[in-house]
């Protein structure tokens, strides 16, 4: 092989063709892009996360009642009483209705002797109430479990409560029902949502009262959500600095609003506190207004 041949062969050999050339630069800035997405998406999620820690939101205790008083129906886990066969002895979970006590917060049953958890408390009244918040759509949302004492109470103390919350519950009347309510609470225990759960002692409990403003909850969002969801981006641009491709408010209580937040096809919770506590429906409407006109004024200045 002539000097002249074998040199250009060498060079051909050394240089990449113009289309293997193409196809790394292309993969380069696939990678680059790829490198640049992630870390946005980590910017997000820390810029997020600092923001959850520290907005503003309900004690444990606070937000316990407010998930207990807000639903209507969770599962009663019994023991098992001696006639039970296998599951003498062994914790039985059955869903029922409850309503809460406006006083003192804890749930009023009205149970079917045909039951087997109305047999079970019959024969030892320990139990829990697990309740799922109202909406409930996946483990990123609030549940509470109260553990106690159920026993069988007068009618005349809970039947217009239950009645109140459930007005169509005509068999309440049949001869098979009796009035149960939790009377002796032992424990409380809440997961808010990822990262956040803990125990409330039972006197932190008993000290809590009805949220002024959290029975408005559902009439509240779905107008924000079906008419303000530009407003929703905005505030959370505004106040947790989160560019978000939805938002959705889910509930509110006197401190703020609890939403669920869309970025790139991932789920995220977002806290947005009013400027100042609601004691009223009257206020959570100015409170919305003024950090709606805020988040307004802060993107035309932007």
């Amino acid at each position: 092989m002539s000097r002249v041949v074998s040199r250009a062969l060498s060079s051909s050999l050394a240089r990449p063709s113009l289309a293997v050339s193409t196809r790394l630069g292309r993969a380069m800035t696939v990678a680059h892009r790829a490198s640049a997405s992630a870390s946005d998406a980590d910017a997000f999620v820390e810029r997020l996360a600092a923001h959850q820690r520290d907005a503003a939101k309900l004690s444990f205790a606070d937000e316990s009642r407010v998930i207990v008083d807000g639903s209507s129906v969770g599962t009663l886990s019994t023991i098992g009483n001696a006639d039970a066969g296998a599951l003498a002895g062994f914790p039985c979970g059955g869903v029922v209705a409850y309503a809460s006590d406006a006083v003192d917060g804890l749930p009023i049953f009205a149970l079917s002797s045909l039951s087997q958890h109305a047999r079970d408390v019959a024969a030892d009244g320990r139990a829990t109430l697990t309740v799922m918040r109202d909406g409930f759509e996946d483990v990123g949302d609030g549940r509470v479990s109260l553990s106690g004492v159920v026993v069988a109470v007068e009618p005349s103390t809970v039947r217009e409560t239950y009645l109140k919350k459930h007005p169509g519950a005509y068999w309440v009347d049949f001869g098979d029902f009796t009035w149960y309510k939790m009377t002796e609470l032992l424990a409380c225990r809440i997961v808010g949502g990822f990262a956040r759960a803990g125990s409330v002692s039972a006197s932190e409990y008993a000290a809590t009262k009805s949220d002024p403003v959290a029975a408005f909850s559902a009439p509240v969002c779905s107008h924000m959500n079906a008419d303000h969801g530009d407003a929703l981006r905005a505030m959370a641009k505004h106040y947790a600095g989160v560019d978000a491709d939805e938002v959705v408010m889910r509930s509110i209580d006197a401190l703020g609003m609890n939403c669920r937040m869309i970025k790139d096809g991932e789920k995220y919770g977002l806290r947005l506190p009013f400027e100042t506590p609601a004691v009223g429906r009257k206020e959570v409407k100015e409170q919305i207004v003024l950090m709606t006109k805020a988040a307004a004024a802060a993107s035309e200045s932007s």
